[in-house]
């Protein structure tokens, strides 16, 4: 193995820059949530055990979008 470096060295010598937004980037699996954001995580991971399973179907993971989608439109509209 070789020498531990710390993260943002690591994610700075390959170019990567953290992802900010929710919203995941294209994608071939059509997904357009990233479920990997601190904001979205928790909500992800409370829905997988809502619903039992650990790993995700496409037709479960596209569900758990269309319910943040709803949470995004009921949140935009409480505002205005």
């Amino acid at each position: 193995m070789g020498k531990r470096i710390p993260m943002d060295q690591a994610m700075e010598a390959v170019r990567i820059t953290p992802n900010d937004s929710i919203y995941a980037k294209p994608n071939k699996y059509g997904y357009k949530i990233n479920v990997n954001h601190p904001k979205i995580q928790p909500l992800f991971e409370r829905y997988k055990k809502h619903i039992g399973e650990k790993i995700l179907s496409d037709r479960q993971r596209l569900n758990f979008e269309c319910l943040i989608f709803q949470m995004i439109e009921r949140k935009k509209t409480q505002h205005e």
